[in-house]
């Protein structure tokens, strides 16, 4: 049997794994090594037939064009790019190798299994529950449910302030809000035993009336889910199910209506959707040797993880480390907290290191998903295309917790419009809890569903006015000095940096114009067109984003980027690589980052909406502009008025004899004389001083 590492190692790659690197055929990684494994057996006609060669192979991240590339041998890195923003990803010899460690694979010695039981009812209430045949089972070390479960409401939802999201969650809570909700947790020495003691559970329920139906939910009358939580659980009326409300807009909509050429009224609906990141929610926890709390986990924001797991425990945060390493996927599911928590419980209670891993089926069932919207949008325009009106009402599921839905339902109604310039606009959205499975934070945070109402709309105005859409969208966007306006003029919190939306516009239209893409499928069954859409994305979350980072020269001349923010497939390991290499002018293999570990750095919020390009690189940035101008200052100083060329090849020429950085890295510096400029070429020289040449 051949497996991937049977192929080639990290220092010995197998062709077909230097293909994959080469042509960046992975994100997330997860799945590359049986991607690999199964390539191998191709034959050359075989790739001509790769969809269903592949058909077993299941990669969430790429869309498979870099798959194919890699396959054909088709090279996509450092094609357009200098020498640092050329580089690979730093781990991609190890993904393809499948050495790179994903969360199960740290092996904890003793490690305990924990099995939940799920409630069978969409609303009810525990009466009791009789543990007694579960903890006598051989091997269980302990039950866990509401009797043991600190009384702290928090919220699964991680963000910089946990305040945006409502606290309505505990534990283990002794009322049910959906199908599958957790009722109580078994802590066995095997995963087997751990689901038979759960068998074992003895539960009297009290089922409760219950609505599924958002609309309904939001009608009076209808069963409340937190009736019975107070403000201090920041619920915006948690007796009319309402989780978060917006409300306003500018100018007369009535009256941009009237004096239109063309109105568009409809209604669009988007479904529940999972992320199925091919890694499920997981995490493993013990105690270090200290006593610290350790949590090994699969999340996009361990930083806020730990910060909870502080506040419901209540430990001091020395006391607690969380970190991740490589994750497999997220695309926002991971900006939760599903399973630390009851790791957390399980290894305190027992003083045993204990795992929980989400099977499949817990992903498609009870992990929060996309929120469903219903939209409903009324667009206006005069005879020559320019909008008169443009109104939106959202209704948001939130399911049977609000983690995350007035964010995602204030998001989804902002950027949707602001990126329309029209005198009267409306917005009102509403996010409303119902006994569904909770909702969730998913790419592009609500902007997925509202913009795809609205550019239908925009599409069908299109048509009403015979317009070609690209034309009537370059009409109304906004341009640089407008507001960006959504609900509320004076509340904008966006601004323009720059301004390049008529150039993509032009752009996305010459290259659907030369249909250049793979071939369009034919036959009967097919129908072919083209469409387009417009939208934009905050990547800073309102309520803030910080990223604290540091880099550290090394005797050995290597640099050592310490930064938050976890790699999931998102490419923050390589952006960040490429802009300390390219600041500090060396290559990047000389940069080794060090990520996601609440003890390698003070704070991050997390990785998601791109803010670990945006806040964490630009935090690296920054701190690589300083030490290279430390390095710099230290170096002129020791150099005093002698040319910065003469002062590198004395100074090479001097260590190269006295250290181990030999003539390799003599013959490096050499080759920046006259191709940097000085403050480069000085910190270069540092490199040395600080390996310990010069006294």
């Amino acid at each position: 049997m051949t497996t991937v590492t049977g192929l080639g190692t990290p220092d010995d790659m197998h062709p077909l794994q230097q293909r994959f690197v080469d042509a960046a055929g992975f994100q997330c990684g997860f799945c590359t090594a049986g991607m690999i494994v199964t390539a191998s057996t191709f034959t050359e006609s075989d790739l001509d037939d790769l969809p269903r060669r592949l058909k077993g192979n299941l990669c969430r991240c790429t869309g498979y064009r870099s798959v194919d590339d890699a396959l054909r041998g088709v090279g996509n890195v450092g094609k357009t790019c200098g020498k640092a923003f050329g580089a690979s990803h730093p781990a991609g010899p190890r993904v393809v190798t499948g050495t790179e460690p994903y969360t199960f694979d740290t092996v904890v010695d003793g490690v305990l299994h924990i099995a939940t039981l799920g409630s069978p009812h969409p609303h009810a209430r525990i009466v009791s529950i009789d543990t007694v045949a579960a903890e006598q089972l051989p091997g269980v070390h302990a039950v866990l449910c509401w009797r043991d479960a600190p009384q702290f409401a928090y919220s699964t939802a991680r963000h910089e302030n946990r305040e945006e999201d409502p606290d309505d969650t505990y534990l283990f809570d002794r009322t049910l809000r959906y199908v599958g909700q957790r009722v109580a947790a078994v802590v066995a020495e095997t995963e087997a035993q751990a689901q038979e003691a759960c068998r074992l559970l003895r539960v009297e329920y009290e089922v409760l009336p219950f609505v599924l139906d958002p609309d309904e939910a939001a009608a009076p009358g209808a069963p409340l889910l937190h009736g019975d939580k107070g403000p201090e659980a920041r619920i915006a009326d948690a007796s009319r199910n309402l989780i978060g409300e917006v409300h306003g807009g500018c100018g007369d909509v009535e009256a941009g209506i009237a004096a239109a050429a063309a109105v568009v009224r409809g209604r669009w609906q988007t479904q529940r959707v999972q992320h199925t990141h091919l890694e499920t929610h997981g995490a493993v926890g013990w105690l270090d040797d200290d006593g610290r709390l350790v949590i090994r986990s699969s999340t996009q924001v361990p930083f806020l993880v730990r910060d909870e797991l502080c506040r419901i425990f209540g430990l001091e945060r020395h006391r607690v480390r969380v970190f991740t390493a490589r994750v497999g996927g997220g695309f926002g599911g991971k900006q939760e907290m599903l399973v630390e928590d009851v790791v957390a419980a399980a290894v305190l209670r027992t003083g045993r290191p204990a795992r929980w891993e989400f099977t499949r089926a817990d992903q498609l069932t009870v992990a929060p998903c996309r929120h469903p919207m219903r939209v409903d949008v009324t667009v206006a325009a005069d005879a020559d295309g320019i909008l008169t009106a443009l109104a939106i009402d959202v209704l948001n599921d939130g399911g049977a917790y609000g983690n995350h839905s007035a964010s995602v339902m204030f998001h989804g109604c902002g950027e949707s419009v602001e990126v329309y310039r029209c005198p009267n606009k409306r917005v009102d959205g509403r996010s409303v809890y119902t006994n569904n499975r909770p909702s969730g934070a998913f790419r592009g945070y609500g902007l997925g569903q509202v913009v795809f109402a609205v550019e239908s709309a925009m599409d069908e105005l299109a048509l009403e006015l015979d317009l070609d859409p690209y034309e009537l969208r370059r009409r109304n966007v906004v341009v640089p000095g407008d507001e960006l306006v959504a609900a509320h003029p004076e509340g904008a919190d966006l601004g323009f940096g720059s301004y390049g939306l008529d150039q993509c516009l032009d752009l996305v239209r010459s290259a659907m114009s030369r249909a250049d893409g793979p071939p369009a499928p034919e036959g009967p069954r097919w129908r072919v067109g083209e469409g387009m859409a417009l939208a934009m994305i905050a990547s800073n979350p309102p309520g803030g984003h910080i990223a604290d980072t540091s880099i550290e020269l090394l005797p050995d001349g290597t640099f050592v980027a310490r930064v938050g923010t976890a790699e999931f497939g998102n490419g923050t390991t390589t952006v960040h690589t490429q802009i300390a290499a390219s600041v500090l002018g060396t290559e990047p293999d000389r940069i080794r980052v060090e990520q996601s570990d609440t003890d390698v750095t003070t704070h991050d919020t997390g990785a998601y909406g791109s803010s670990g390009t945006v806040v964490a690189a630009k935090a690296l940035h920054a701190a690589a502009h300083a030490l290279r101008d430390d390095m710099a200052k230290w170096a002129a100083e020791l150099a005093g008025e002698i040319r910065a060329d003469q002062v590198v090849r004395d100074t090479f020429g001097f260590c190269g004899r006295r250290s181990g950085f030999g003539k390799d890295v003599s013959d490096r510096v050499l080759e920046f004389v006259g191709r940097y400029d000085e403050v480069v070429v000085l910190h270069v020289v540092l490199v040395s001083i600080q390996g310990g040449d010069i006294a």
